[in-house]
């Protein structure tokens, strides 16, 4: 190489050739202003046609539709659903409310005898509201003993629970309704259970 003092030179500039394509491979000046137009493969540079930013955009319209269509129509599933337990609670108070009014009913007929209603051939109707006051009274305090008596066979741990996602729940409808739905499933599995 001594012998060939302009070998070196010879070398960096084949060198720069090649450093200078890898960098610029459109040429320096058409990179360099970022010139818009058509490529050396044909294919075009240029931005999307008024059309095609049209479709464009109505596609993305389209997509975000059938989103938001799709979450109103999962929030209306959920309510519908919410609306449905809610009525099979209200149906399933209403119900044990109608069976502790005929139990009681049955009770105040053993209790008044058969002889006076045969006598005077129809039931007494003279201490009707007294008799409607102490029924309320009487459901109201049945109801309270059978969650106290549902609460006794519940374990603490999943009382403590249910009590915490309670809690946690910051609408006050849907945490009455969890309550409500809770208590009904307990008093079930307690029925279910058998007595003893």
């Amino acid at each position: 190489m001594d012998d060939y003092p302009m070998y070196g030179i010879l070398v960096g500039f084949s060198l720069w050739g090649t450093l200078w394509r890898l960098l610029f491979p459109l040429g320096f000046w058409p990179t360099f202003t970022c010139r818009v137009g058509p490529t050396r493969g044909g294919t075009s540079t240029t931005p999307y046609t008024k059309e095609e930013e049209e479709k464009m955009a109505a596609l993305l319209q389209e997509k975000k539709e059938k989103k938001e269509a799709k979450k109103k129509a999962l929030k209306e599933e959920q309510a519908a659903k919410l609306k449905k337990m809610e009525e099979e609670m209200a149906r399933e108070k209403e119900k044990l409310k109608k069976e502790e009014e005929e139990k009681l009913r049955e009770m105040d007929e053993e209790e008044e005898g058969p002889s006076l209603q045969k006598s005077s051939g129809q039931p007494r109707s003279g201490n009707g509201g007294n008799l409607e006051k102490r029924i309320s009274e009487w459901v109201a305090n049945l109801t309270v003993g059978e969650e106290e008596e549902v609460s006794m066979y519940i374990p603490q741990d999943q009382q403590e629970a249910a009590m915490r996602a309670w809690d946690a729940e910051k609408d006050p409808l849907r945490r009455q309704a969890l309550e409500d739905e809770k208590r009904m499933e307990w008093k079930l599995a307690r029925r279910q259970r058998p007595q003893g």
